[in-house]
C-alpha cells in the first residue's frame, strides 16, 4: 500500500507541488496571525502536536518534491535544516510581531521534531520504495540525473 501511494504521488507531481504550497501557506497563516483570529479548532488545544504535524508535513512535502522534481535522492540533511530553519524563523517572527505572539522554545522543539520524523520517513521511502519511484519518474520525463538508478 505504501509503495502504491509513493508511486501515485510520483506520477502526479503537481499534486505534491500543490500540497507543498498549501501546507506552506497554512503554516504561515496559523503561526503568524494574531491568536484571537485563530478559529476554535480543537487541534489548537494540543499546540505542540499542531506544530509537530505542520512541520512534519512541510518538511516531508519539501523532500518529496525534491525527489520527484530532480529524480535524485533528496539531500536529507539539507531538507532537515530547511525545516528546522523555517520553524525557528517563524518563532523569531512571532516574537517580533506587535500583536501578542511570542516565541517558544517548546514550539521550536516540536517543529524540529516534526522535521526530523519527516526526514526519517523520506529516508525510508528512498531506501525501501525506490523501485516504486523509478517508473513514474521516467514516465514524467524527469530522468535528468539518473541517480535513482540502482
Amino acid at each position: 500500500m505504501v509503495g502504491r501511494t509513493v508511486s501515485f504521488f510520483a506520477a502526479h507531481k503537481y499534486i505534491v507541488y500543490a500540497l507543498f504550497t498549501i501546507i506552506t501557506i497554512f503554516t504561515l497563516y496559523l503561526t503568524l496571525i494574531p491568536l484571537r483570529s485563530v478559529p476554535g479548532i480543537s487541534l489548537f488545544e494540543y499546540n505542540k502536536l499542531g506544530h509537530f504535524l505542520m512541520f512534519f508535513g512541510w518538511t516531508f512535502m519539501l523532500g518529496f518534491s525534491f525527489i520527484i522534481r530532480n529524480n535524485k535522492l533528496a539531500p536529507l540533511f539539507r531538507i532537515f535544516l530547511a525545516g528546522m530553519v523555517f520553524g525557528i524563523s517563524i518563532e523569531f517572527a512571532q516574537e517580533l510581531l506587535p500583536y501578542g505572539r511570542t516565541a517558544s522554545v517548546w514550539d521550536a522543539a516540536a517543529d524540529v521534531a516534526g522535521s526530523f520524523v519527516a526526514v526519517l520517513l523520506l529516508w525510508g521511502i528512498q531506501t525501501r520504495y525506490q523501485s516504486y519511484l523509478k517508473p513514474a519518474l521516467i514516465k514524467n520525463n524527469i530522468n535528468n540525473g539518473n541517480t535513482l538508478e540502482s
